[in-house]
């Protein structure tokens, strides 16, 4: 395969030995551009299961989104895709088995014909969507189970934990799971959490036009996939500690990362911060290693990438100029942080703390304009809505320091007015609003480009 390209690019070319302040690096893992001979249209057929909740804490509004979605889904399809759906409350129904969609307009009469009522079955759904594409995964298509809830849990298995264990072991057997949370109340924590260990995205929204947009995100990236299931670790020299910024109360995270798919033409990326002691050694003040799996499926390593930087005095460090696309990846990363603490506040009822730390983010003076808009957004959330801040807090996080970026460091500081997005790849764009699509947060709409129409299964 072609070989992708790490780099580790220090926030300052030097570094101050036993300083008080840690330093820090932007760290990349940057695919190809797309072979000449390769095409999207090229991609693998999928394997599609939808797992649709009725229960009636989805009834009106997040009910009837989810089924306008799943039938523009259905009329998408490829002929050489298949399809299952699983619908659940309290009982599960197989409302149609995995089979190639030679009925199209049958199959958007029966999800259109699904009603609301019963309690919320989840992880039986879920399971009964995972065992329509038990014992048929290949290395040709792609797997992939496509949840649709409230997150609500209440019968059968709820324990979170265990849910997550569940998911985690169908992912490494090549059957992927992705979320989309919908209304006003549904469970954060629970379908951010299946969506990364199903190793799959997450996604909210309200409106169909939302969900819409996230199913047409993910689609684009199953088609222009480079690698999978990228993970990313990390580990300091002699006498150098170092971890990962942006997940800053979840444990076990401080050296290594799922960052996901990896698409053509992209990269993926995280920050490090360095603490560097006495004993350090200047030519190896970080390694860094990322292992995947190819589209075909082979387990793939790539590093050791050390970082190696010049030991400067006092004077020479303080006058060193910083890179700015790369601090402005780093102040992405930080914010990530704070807003990780943010939510935590917001979910502890500590209203009046949290709405005085995000003023204090507005306030920064090295906010990019994204930033800022998000941030901005935030605020204004925070007086209407405290629930749906905190959705916005989880996923716009996420958004932050997961995902595909672009390949130009400009992208980090650049502005963030809607025109300079239209070009751009659906999985590249910069959302301030995480719940909602780039139509309703734009005067006008971008228009489609190949590979991101209205039809979002075809790529």
């Amino acid at each position: 395969m072609i070989q992708p390209t790490i780099e580790i690019l220090a926030l300052k070319k030097g570094f101050l030995r036993a300083a008080a302040e840690p330093i820090h690096a932007l760290v990349r893992l940057i695919a190809p551009a797309q072979p000449s001979t390769h095409s999207a249209a090229l991609r693998a057929p999928l394997d599609l299961v939808l797992v649709i909740d009725r229960s009636g804490s989805m009834s009106g509004a997040p009910l009837q989104a989810a089924l306008e979605s799943a039938s523009r889904i259905i009329g998408g399809l490829r002929d050489d895709d298949r399809i299952a759906l699983v619908t659940f409350d309290t009982n599960i129904d197989v409302l149609h088995p995995l089979a190639y969609p030679t009925d199209r307009a049958g199959l958007v009469q029966r999800v259109k014909a699904v009603r609301s009522g019963g309690s919320t079955a989840l992880f039986g759904g879920w399971e009964a969507g995972m065992l329509q594409l038990k014992g048929q995964v290949s290395k040709e298509r792609i797997a992939r189970v496509i949840l649709l809830s409230d997150g609500q849990a209440n019968h059968g298995l709820t324990n979170e934990t265990e849910i997550y264990e569940q998911v985690s072991k169908a992912a490494a057997a090549g059957i992927t799971t992705s979320t989309v949370g919908l209304g006003d109340g549904f469970n954060e924590t629970l379908m951010t959490g299946m969506a990364r260990a199903g190793e799959g995205a997450a996604n909210f929204g309200q409106t169909a036009d939302d969900l819409d947009e996230a199913f047409e995100e993910q689609f684009a990236i199953l088609s222009n996939a480079y690698l999978r299931q990228v993970f990313v670790s990390i580990q300091g020299g002699s006498d150098v500690q170092a971890r990962l910024l942006g997940d800053f109360l979840e444990e076990g995270r401080a050296t290594s990362r799922r960052l996901g798919t990896l698409p053509w033409a992209s990269s993926l990326v995280c920050v490090v911060e360095l603490k560097i002691g006495p004993a350090a050694r200047a030519d190896s003040l970080l390694a860094v290693n990322f292992d995947a799996k190819t589209k075909e499926g082979e387990q793939v390593s790539f590093g050791p990438a050390i970082l190696a930087l010049p030991e400067l005095d006092l004077a020479a460090f303080s006058v060193l100029p910083p890179e700015p696309h790369v601090a402005a990846a780093v102040t992405e990363a930080i914010i990530a942080e704070k807003l990780e603490q943010i939510e935590e506040m917001a979910r502890s009822h500590l209203i009046k703390d949290a709405k005085e730390n995000l003023a204090a983010l507005a306030a920064r003076p090295d906010l990019s304009e994204w930033v800022q808009k998000k941030v901005a957004y935030l605020q204004r959330l925070l007086e209407e809505d405290v629930a749906m801040t905190m959705k916005e807090l989880r996923y716009g996080r996420n958004s932050m320091t997961r995902g595909a970026k672009s390949v130009s460091l400009a992208a980090f500081s650049e502005t963030s007015a809607e025109e300079m997005a239209e070009d751009r790849a659906i999985f590249l764009r910069k959302k301030a609003a995480a719940g909602q699509s780039i139509r309703r947060q734009s005067p006008t709409p971008p228009p489609a480009t190949p590979g991101n129409g209205a039809n979002p299964a075809q790529p």
